[in-house]
């Protein structure tokens, strides 16, 4: 069935539909005004005109009921005839995107591992610094104690002046740690960012990777559909041969060949049977 037909069956369906959503009211109508009969005793009872008003309405609703559903199928089907028109494209952009993906991810990857080396080496060298000032600071200190302890009191003054280089060099170590955190901050924004793009690359690149193999099943299914028809008109004719000998054609009894799309059921001994019956002895020995 080719895409036209289709269309041509939709809106046909459409316009049934439309056209019998404003006939039931008319029905309706027609039903509740239809002439009654009544009983002996006075009781009212229906009449033919009303029985045949009430039938029309019902089948009019029953079938208003049915059109959504053969909507449904015949949607379904033009869907599926785009997807096999549009199959081989669909395979070759989400192979590239796949490629493309990939490649992102791979620089994202890159960029991530070089921040992180300049993010531990920053944190290495902020705490390298600190400990640094800080050990100056307590070696100063024990010189001072020492000093104080034992009476020198130049020793005393010379631990003191070191105390104090000691402290402004701590503090300036300090504000030197805070900038460090500062960008160390930035740095894992960054990294976190990154993170989050490669989530995202990597989820573009497994939706085309779907999308590819969803493209190379629905090929292979065509394909295996195709094969199915060859085994039909095969299988038919082995069958009518049977018949032509006098025989009821016992074979392909547990026959059940899956066939796929909405064009499709399973391949089954009736579809042979009936194929086959259409083959008289004279088409076999022609063949």
């Amino acid at each position: 069935m080719t895409m036209n037909e289709l269309k041509q069956q939709l809106a046909a369906l459409i316009a049934e539909q439309e056209a019998i959503e404003k006939s039931l009211p008319i029905l309706d109508a027609e039903w509740r005004n239809a002439p009654s009969n009544y009983s002996p005793i006075g009781n009212m009872i229906g009449s033919p005109e009303r029985s045949a008003a009430m039938d029309r309405y019902s089948s009019a609703e029953c079938r208003l009921r049915a059109i959504p559903s053969s909507i449904s199928r015949i949607e379904e089907k033009m869907a599926y005839l785009e997807r096999i028109e549009q199959v081989d494209d669909i395979k070759a952009k989400s192979i590239q995107t796949m490629s493309e993906a990939a490649a992102e991810v791979e620089a994202l990857k890159q960029t991530q591992s070089h921040l992180n080396q300049r993010l531990q080496t920053i944190q290495s060298d902020a705490q390298q610094s600190l400990e640094k000032a800080q050990q100056a600071e307590r070696d100063a200190a024990s010189l001072y104690a020492r000093s104080l302890a034992s009476g020198d009191s130049d020793g005393e003054k010379s631990a003191n002046s070191e105390m104090q280089k000691a402290a402004k060099q701590l503090a300036t170590t300090d504000e030197h740690v805070r900038r460090q955190e500062l960008i160390m901050e930035a740095l894992q924004v960054e990294l976190d960012s990154l993170e989050t793009q490669i989530a995202n690359a990597k989820q573009r690149e497994d939706e085309a990777r779907r999308s590819a193999l969803n493209a190379v099943e629905l090929t292979l299914e065509e394909k295996w559909n195709a094969a199915a028809e060859h085994l039909v008109a095969l299988g038919a004719r082995i069958l009518a041969v049977d018949y032509a000998r006098g025989n009821s054609g016992y074979g392909f009894s547990d026959l059940d060949v899956p066939r796929f799309g909405p064009f499709h059921s399973n391949l089954r001994r009736s579809d042979l049977a009936t194929a086959a019956g259409a083959i008289s002895a004279e088409d076999l020995l022609a063949a």
